[in-house]
Formats: structure tokens, C-alpha cells, sequence
């Protein structure tokens, strides 16, 4: 089941509508953001792999927009949780239980009862689904076919890299071990990029993803994280460097873990407009993401 932090943050509408479209790809309804045509000739291509509210929340698809712009690469946002994403009343209705107020407020007494009445309606049904027959590791065989068939429609010498959030994070870390066909030698995924990865039994995932195709990994988590806790984060960083080095390249291994201070799980999509601390981090760690995949793409 997936951790209470999951469903908290804020929804980003101040930012105005996405730039994208919506299109079927591969029998997938996708979000589809490109970078302006007079501003990059690149031919390849960013899965975006997104958390538990899938394509209904309008963050990812804004963070999606600047990865086209920044990377100069199309990227591909598919609707790949079954059931769809959850809803995106559950974040506004843990906002207002969240806000403080006044005992003699009775109106914002009476709006939290109802935000109270309105997370059970929204989460316990979601809940359900994501800890049944929507887990990641359920849904993971559905994604690596739609990664293929991605990769088997690039044309000579692009290449094919990965962004996972929360949800999203256990396919993206995954995917690194994946061969572009089954059964073949040649990796799937040429780089990969995750904020706050769920579901990853660590260090192992993480360990394999780094060394079985030499996939460049890429992470950032905050130290708040009540799922992916600093201890995990430590041991992890232990057993890469015992098995991969110290991550710049040696015997062609590179990866990084980046630990944002005062963050918790979910900072890097949902961070609330009033926190200047998950603000700030957001946009280091989008930065750091942009850094990554134009370094291997």
C-alpha cells in the first residue's frame, strides 16, 4: 500500500494550462509534450512515468512540458496505472485538513468535516485498487511492453530514456534492466531519472539497475521521506559503491543519489507554492533531472 505521503502536496493550476496534447499511443492514452520544432533536432525520447494521480494531475504534465523544452527531446506521459490516476479532489481535500484553524472559524470548521468525509470517499477506494490490482510490480509487465514498443520505433541513433515519480519510480528503476528485446543483449533504457521511487526493495533494485546494462541512474530524495528513510538511503549508497564504484564512470558506471534537506516524499511534482524550502528543492532537483538525461541523451 502506498505511504500517506503519496496523496498529500498541492495541485500547480496557478501555472496555467499544459502546452501538450493527448494522444493513443501503442493502445496507450498518453500526454505527449514536444520542445519547439525551431529549437532542437533531437530524435529522442523521455517516458515519464508518473505517481499514483497519474495523468489527472496538471503537475506532471507542466514538468513534463520544461523536460521537451529543457532536454530538446519529445516526451511521452502513458496512462498506465489500472484504473486510471487518482483523483485529484483527494489533494484539495487533504489541503483544507491540513491548513490550521480557528475553533470559532465554523465555516472552515464546517470545510474540514467535509474534506474529512471526502479523503475516506476518495482514498479508501483508491487505496484498494493501488494495493491490489495496481501495483506497481503488477502493472510493471504493461510498461516494459509500451517501452518497447517505443524503442522499436525510434529511428537510427536516438535514443530512449526514463522518468519514474513515487508510483511511476519502481517501473523507471526497473526498466534499466530490461534488454530492448526479449531475450537480446542490447539495454532498453540509454539513461534514467526518479524522484522519490515506491515499492523499490532496496538496495537490490537499485544495485541491479545500475550495473546490469550500465544504465545511467539518476535519484533524488528528500531527507523527510517517510518511505525511502535516510538509513535506506545510506545502505543503498553503501552497496553501490562496493559493486559499482564511486559512480563517475569507472569500469562505465554512473549514477547518483541526491538527498534534498527539509523534503518529504513527493516534493519533486506536488511541492506546496507557500513552502519555500520543497519549492526551492523542486526546481534543484528538476534541474538535476534536465542535467542527467541531456548528459546521456
Amino acid at each position: 500500500m502506498s505511504c500517506p505521503d503519496c496523496f498529500t502536496g498541492s495541485v500547480h493550476s496557478h501555472a496555467g494550462e499544459a502546452k501538450g496534447k493527448e494522444d493513443t499511443l501503442h493502445g496507450k492514452k498518453c500526454y505527449i509534450a514536444s520542445p519547439p520544432s525551431t529549437s532542437s533536432t533531437s530524435t529522442s525520447v523521455i517516458i515519464y512515468l508518473t505517481d499514483v494521480f497519474g495523468l489527472n494531475l496538471i503537475n506532471a504534465k507542466h514538468l513534463a512540458d520544461r523536460f521537451a523544452v529543457e532536454t530538446g527531446c519529445k516526451v511521452l506521459m502513458p496512462d498506465v496505472i489500472p484504473g486510471h490516476g487518482g483523483p485529484v479532489s483527494l489533494l484539495d481535500a487533504i489541503g483544507v485538513i491540513s491548513e490550521p484553524v480557528a475553533l470559532w472559524d465554523v465555516g472552515g470548521q464546517l470545510r474540514r468535516i467535509a474534506a474529512v468525509f471526502a479523503v475516506g470517499w476518495y482514498s479508501i477506494p483508491l487505496s484498494i485498487r493501488l494495493s491490489t490490482r495496481a501495483t506497481p510490480k503488477r502493472a510493471y509487465p504493461d510498461i516494459a511492453q509500451f517501452a518497447r514498443a517505443v524503442r522499436e520505433e525510434l529511428p537510427p541513433g536516438a535514443k530512449l530514456g526514463v522518468v519514474g515519480f513515487c508510483w511511476g519510480g519502481y517501473a523507471s528503476t526497473n526498466l534499466c534492466k530490461e534488454p530492448a528485446v526479449v531475450g537480446g543483449s542490447e539495454r532498453l533504457i540509454d539513461v534514467q531519472f526518479c524522484g522519490h521511487p515506491y515499492g523499490l526493495k532496496t538496495p537490490d533494485m537499485i544495485v541491479d539497475a545500475v550495473r546490469t546494462h550500465k544504465v545511467p541512474f539518476s535519484m533524488a530524495i528528500g531527507d523527510k521521506d517517510k518511505f525511502f528513510k535516510r538509513e535506506r538511503v545510506e545502505e543503498t549508497e553503501a552497496a553501490l559503491r562496493q559493486k559499482a564504484g564511486s559512480g563517475e564512470g569507472v569500469d562505465g558506471y554512473n549514477y547518483e543519489i541526491k538527498v534534498y534537506r527539509g523534503c518529504t516524499h513527493g516534493f519533486v511534482v506536488r511541492a506546496k507554492p507557500n513552502n519555500e524550502v520543497e519549492t526551492a528543492a523542486a526546481e534543484q532537483a528538476r534541474a538535476q533531472a534536465v542535467g542527467w538525461l541531456k548528459k546521456y541523451l
